[in-house]
C-alpha cells in the first residue's frame, strides 16, 4: 500500500483538528460574544482560537499583521459559538474572515504542515513536518494475512523557542499532537465520502431499513457499489456532527433525476437515524483500515539543520494494517505468449513435413539397415560354417591320400 496515502491522512487529521479553520458566515462586530461560523464541529469549550481575515498580508488593510485572540465558552451548535470576552474589532464576511484554533496563543497555519522534513524550515512560525521512515511486515495467518507496519516521524518546530514562552508553546503543541494521534488509534486513511443531498428519514424502531440520497457522479458510481460485489461488504458509514452509524451494507441503488439533479438512492441493510444537511451529513466508504496505531516515543530537544540547531520535538508514530493475499499466486515472471514461436503457415507445414519425413526415413533406414546387417551377419555365419565344413572335408581327403 502507498505510504503517501498514510502521510496525506495524517496531514489531513492535523489540519482538521489542530487548525480547524472555519469561515465566518455573518459579520462579527465590536462587543459581540456570539459568533456565527460555518462549522464548529472540531471546537470545544475553553479552547483558544483567533479571528483573522485576508487583510493580514495586505499592507493597506487595518488588519495587516493583526489577528484577534478569543476563547470559547460554549459550542452552542454546529453554527454558533459563545465567547468568554466581547470582540474588540470588526470581522466581516466581505473580508473573508475566518476562525481557527491556536495553542499557547500561537496559530499553526495550513501551509506550515509539510509532507516530509526539510533541510531548511521555510518559516519562523510553528511548523509540523510528517516524514515517512520505514515499512516492515509479518504474517498473522497463513492464507494471506500480512500485517504491514508503517513508521512515521512527526517533528514540531517552534517559534522563538529560545525564550521561556517559546518553550512553553512548543511543549503545548507537542502535547496536543500526541493526544490527537493517541485518540485516533484507528486513523482514517484514504476514505471516500460524499455529502448527502437530502435529510434522511429516521427508521429507528420501525423494523424498516433506511436509505440515503447522494449526487449521481462518476466517482460516486465507482465508490458506492452493491456490497455483494466487494469482498468486505459492510464498509459504509453515515455521519454528521451529531451522530454516526458504521458498518453498513448497500442492498440496492437507484439512479434518477429530480429537479434537474442527477441523484442516487442507496438502500441500506439497517435502520438509521435522522441525518441532517444542516449538520453536514456525509456518506462514506472506508478504504484503508489501521487496526492498531500508537505514538511510542516523544523526544524534546534540538535538531541540527545544516550548521544551525533548531529547537524541536519529535514524535515516533507507527500504524498497522492487514494486506490480504490469495494463494496460490500466478507467477508474473513467465511470458506466456513467447513460449512457442509461431512461424508462417507454409513454413510451418514444410517444417512439419520435413520433420516427419526425416524422422520416418531415418527410422526406416535405420531399421532396414539394421535388419540387413543382421541378415548379412547370419549369412556370414552360414558361409563360415560351410567353409569350416569344406576345410574339414579337405583335411580328411588329404589324410586318406597319405595313408594310401
Amino acid at each position: 500500500m502507498a505510504i503517501s496515502e498514510v502521510i496525506d491522512g495524517i496531514i489531513d487529521l492535523i489540519d482538521k483538528n489542530m487548525i480547524a479553520r472555519t469561515n465566518v458566515v455573518s459579520n462579527v462586530t465590536t462587543g459581540d460574544v456570539l459568533i456565527n461560523v460555518e462549522n464548529s464541529f472540531h471546537y470545544e469549550p475553553k479552547q483558544e482560537a483567533i479571528l483573522i481575515d485576508y487583510g493580514y498580508n495586505d499592507t493597506t488593510s487595518p488588519h495587516y499583521n493583526v489577528y484577534e485572540r478569543i476563547r470559547i465558552k460554549e459550542v452552542n451548535n454546529t453554527h454558533w459559538v459563545t465567547l468568554y470576552e466581547p470582540i474588540i474589532s470588526n470581522w466581516t464576511v466581505a473580508d473573508q474572515s475566518f476562525m481557527q484554533k491556536t495553542i499557547g496563543h500561537d496559530p499553526l497555519y495550513t501551509e506550515n504542515v509539510l509532507y516530509g522534513d526539510r533541510e531548511v524550515i521555510p518559516t519562523t512560525d510553528i511548523a509540523i513536518t510528517v516524514e515517512p521512515v520505514s515499512l516492515s511486515n509479518e504474517w498473522l495467518y497463513i492464507q494471506g494475512g500480512l500485517s504491514e507496519e508503517y513508521r512515521v516521524s512527526l517533528m514540531i518546530y517552534g517559534k522563538d523557542v529560545e525564550t521561556e514562552d517559546g518553550m512553553v508553546i512548543l511543549g503545548k503543541y507537542t502535547d496536543a499532537l500526541y493526544k490527537l494521534m493517541m485518540s485516533e488509534l484507528h486513523i482514517d486513511i484514504n476514505n471516500y465520502e460524499s455529502p448527502l443531498m437530502e435529510d434522511t428519514i429516521s427508521t429507528v424502531g420501525t423494523g424498516n431499513c433506511g436509505y440515503i440520497v447522494v449526487e449521481d457522479t462518476s466517482d460516486n458510481r465507482e465508490m458506492f457499489v452493491l456490497s455483494s460485489s466487494i469482498p468486505r461488504g459492510a464498509v459504509f458509514d453515515i455521519q454528521d456532527n451529531v451522530q454516526t452509524h458504521i458498518d453498513l451494507s448497500i442492498l440496492d441503488i437507484t439512479y434518477y433525476v429530480e429537479d434537474g439533479r442527477n441523484l442516487m438512492r442507496i438502500d441500506l441493510d439497517n435502520e438509521i437515524g435522522a441525518y441532517l444537511l444542516s449538520e453536514y451529513a456525509v456518506f462514506r466508504r472506508r478504504r484503508r483500515y489501521f487496526y492498531d496505531t500508537r505514538v511510542d516515543s516523544v523526544d524534546y530537544g534540538k535538531v541540527q539543520k545544516g550548521s544551525a540547531f533548531l529547537r524541536a520535538a519529535t514524535l515516533s508514530w507507527w500504524g498497522k494494517e492487514i494486506e490480504e493475499f490469495q494463494f496460490p499466486q500466478r507467477s508474473k515472471g513467465v511470458n506466456y505468449f513467447n513460449q512457442i514461436q509461431l512461424p508462417s503457415s507454409s513454413s510451418s507445414s514444410s517444417s512439419v513435413d520435413s520433420s516427419s519425413s526425416s524422422s520416418i526415413d531415418s527410422s526406416s533406414s535405420s531399421s532396414i539397415d539394421s535388419s540387413s546387417s543382421s541378415s548379412s551377419s547370419s549369412s556370414s555365419s552360414i558361409d563360415s560354417s560351410s567353409s569350416s565344413s569344406s576345410s574339414s572335408s579337405s583335411s580328411i581327403d588329404s589324410s586318406s591320400s597319405s595313408s594310401s
